[in-house]
């Protein structure tokens, strides 16, 4: 009888081991098959799921575009040019390229087919490089003399029309979704908004003389041309009797006098339902400083005088508002160091209308020697005010401002007032009288003009066949206090590109007018896209403590800088009464006096240098911190985590073979 043989433990041993690591294996091409499987399906099922956590949005369709997709009514086309030489050559603009590809699909994939995606890479010499050159997208050199790119999107409609961005260019991706909605709106709605501008500021771009007597080209505003983008506009002269019948919205952009007959115009055509925009200002720093300089003839201010007083808008365009807690930095001269100029004006926060669809999504509004408006008691218009200035404000005469400025000696004679002071507000009024009961006004004659004769006073009251008393629509006006919200040097940085101007916004300027002529033309589609994406993100902690400390210190600096001066105008003095080689018969108490000043000046010196270093202090300590917040906090928080982690499995291991023992 034989006896069976006993198991051999190590083939067990062996047999559990290639088991178990086939297990693994099956495991391991599970999981990799589940990945991809769950990849593919997000990305079929889920091409407009996305998770966006940046403060305002700038990765997510916003609501305006949304809507903008829901009014469309026939198909858009969009071609997207994108050399991929460009990308492979520099990595950059690749990312940003497919950053460009994702945010179009978003848009093909809310429009249920109304927007209609083609991607094109223009190879050199080829019928697609030809065909972008005739959509009109800028083509730009590689290297010198190499390779010519595109990158750009041109869109058509069905009626052929066509609209293009013609280099898409990476200092703008904060205002990608704007810049390719308004695309989209122009051409999903070709019959644009007419709008009237009365302006004596050169938006349209002018020639001037320089101090030398050449004449210098001044560029169009960048307002001009994203409002001419959007409206169909046009400039009417300053001596109007009459707004055009096809004008929707009017802009009166610091204009100059305007004379009876024009603001009779004004009158008549608010009260039958048209509304405005009006621009004024009691100091254009623009047209008022640079005018003097270039011998240019520009109105320094500009008012509405005989509709405002019928409305009971209080406005005096002698006085300037001031502000200390809003004031811009400038440098008053070279070696010192930058001071509040408190009537250039950075509007933020709380002085912002925040419930507005105006100003809801502006973050920031520069100003500069901006006025203010009130109401009068028993006013005929009601104001909501849509950009204040600061509890503590002041007021300032124009005068003060005018020629040569000294911002320190504003910031020392500063005396703060009881009450913020408007500078920009929507004015309505469901029912509003005429400010020209006597009908058409005469014509108001300037030096040398003659007297217009019976027939020309008939041709003119006949463009008003009806002259209204009274309105037949709610009024509706939006009054600025400040035309330097126009210019470019105030809120935007204009970069070259291969001879394009590319605008970079520092502030919301342009966000508020075109919100202020959407709001007035009741288009509020591009509303919520604009102020989504300015480029200054100013750090309000640190300014507030710069302020603060400079505002301690600032007495102290101008006491030293005062003892400074004096000392040295003491020691030159001495000096000069000593020639050259003179030394010799200099007594020893000149000496000792000499030396005192110089030392003198050695100390203040050094303790000029320590109040000013104290400015710093707090902020040098505030900037640490962040450091170490934003750096190395947490890596360190993760080590930590990371070691609390291992000690408790070692534990636990420690803890389950001290158990396995005791069994």
């Amino acid at each position: 009888m034989s006896t069976p043989s006993a198991p051999n433990p190590s083939a067990r041993t062996r047999s559990s081991f290639f088991t178990q690591g086939r297990l693994a294996v099956a495991a391991l091409f599970l999981l990799l098959t589940l990945f991809l499987a769950v990849n593919v399906l997000s990305s079929a099922l889920f091409t407009s799921t996305r998770l966006d956590l940046t403060e305002e949005g700038l990765f997510s369709l916003s609501d305006g575009t949304e809507a903008l997709l829901e009014s469309i009514e026939e198909p858009v086309t969009l071609k997207f040019y994108y050399s991929e030489a460009l990308g492979r050559e520099v990595p950059f603009y690749g990312i940003y390229a497919g950053r460009v590809r994702d945010l179009l699909d978003e848009y093909a994939a809310r429009s249920d087919g109304k927007v209609r995606i083609e991607v094109y890479d223009p190879e050199p010499f080829t019928e697609l490089e030809d065909r972008a050159v005739a959509d009109g997208l800028q083509q730009i050199p590689l290297q010198e003399g190499g390779e010519q790119v595109f990158f750009g999107i041109s869109g058509t409609n069905l009626t052929d029309d066509l609209e293009v961005i013609p280099f898409l260019q990476p200092e703008r991706e904060t205002f990608l979704e704007y810049d390719i909605s308004r695309l989209i709106y122009s051409l999903a709605k070709p019959k644009r908004t007419v709008l009237g501008i009365v302006t004596s500021l050169p938006m349209q771009g002018t020639v001037r003389m320089n101090a030398m007597g050449q004449q210098t080209p001044v560029a169009p505003y960048i307002l001009a041309d994203q409002i001419g983008a959007t409206y169909e506009t046009r400039y009417l002269d300053a001596e109007f009797d009459k707004i055009p019948d096809d004008v929707t919205v009017l802009m009166l952009a610091h204009t100059a006098e305007l004379g009876p007959r024009a603001q009779f115009a004004i009158d008549q055509f608010l009260l039958g339902g048209g509304k405005a925009l009006v621009i004024i200002d009691p100091y254009s720093e623009t047209e008022g400083g640079q005018a003097q300089f270039f011998g240019q003839l520009a109105p320094e201010r500009s008012n509405l005088a005989t509709l405002f007083d019928h409305w009971g808008v209080v406005y005096d365009p002698t006085r300037i508002a001031a502000d200390r807690l809003t004031a811009r930095k400038v440098q008053p001269g070279e070696g010192r160091r930058p001071v509040d100029y408190v009537v250039w004006l950075e509007l933020k926060g709380g002085n912002i209308d925040q419930s507005s669809p105006i100003t809801t999504n502006v973050g920031t509004l520069a100003v500069a020697s901006a006025g203010h408006i009130a109401l009068a008691d028993g006013a005929a218009v009601t104001m909501t005010p849509l950009v204040s200035t600061s509890l503590g404000s002041a007021e300032l005469n124009v005068e003060q401002v005018k020629g040569m400025r000294s911002p320190e000696a504003l910031l020392r004679s500063y005396e703060p007032g009881p009450k913020p002071l408007v500078i920009a507000a929507r004015l309505t009024a469901d029912k509003m009288t005429t400010a020209f009961p006597d009908g058409p006004p005469e014509k108001m004659l300037k030096e040398g003009d003659e007297a217009p004769s019976a027939e020309d006073d008939a041709t003119y009251k006949a463009k008003f066949p009806q002259v209204l008393t009274e309105s037949t629509a709610p009024l509706d006006v939006i009054v600025v206090t400040d035309s330097d919200i126009l210019a470019d040097r105030f809120w935007v940085r204009v970069q070259q590109f291969f001879g394009r101007r590319v605008p970079v916004p520092v502030a919301g300027n342009g966000d508020f007018v075109l919100n202020s002529l959407d709001a007035l033309s009741g288009s509020s589609t591009l509303l919520g896209l604009r102020g989504r994406g300015s480029t200054s993100r100013p750090f309000d902690v640190l300014e507030q403590i710069e302020r603060e400390a400079e505002k301690q210190y600032a007495a102290r600096e101008e006491q030293l800088q005062k003892t400074l001066a004096d000392t040295q105008q003491r020691f030159d003095e001495l000096r000069r009464r000593m020639p050259d080689g003179s030394a010799a018969i200099v007594t020893e108490k000149e000496q000792a006096e000499i030396e005192a000043y110089r030392q003198e000046i050695l100390r203040i010196r050094s303790e000029l240098r320590a109040v000013q270093r104290s400015v710093r202090e707090d902020v040098d300590r505030l900037e640490t911190s962040l450091w170490f917040y934003n750096i190395a906090l947490v890596p360190i928080l993760i080590t930590v985590l990371a070691l609390i982690l291992a000690f408790w499995r070692s534990l636990r291991r420690r803890r389950r073979h001290a158990s396995a023992a005791a069994g």
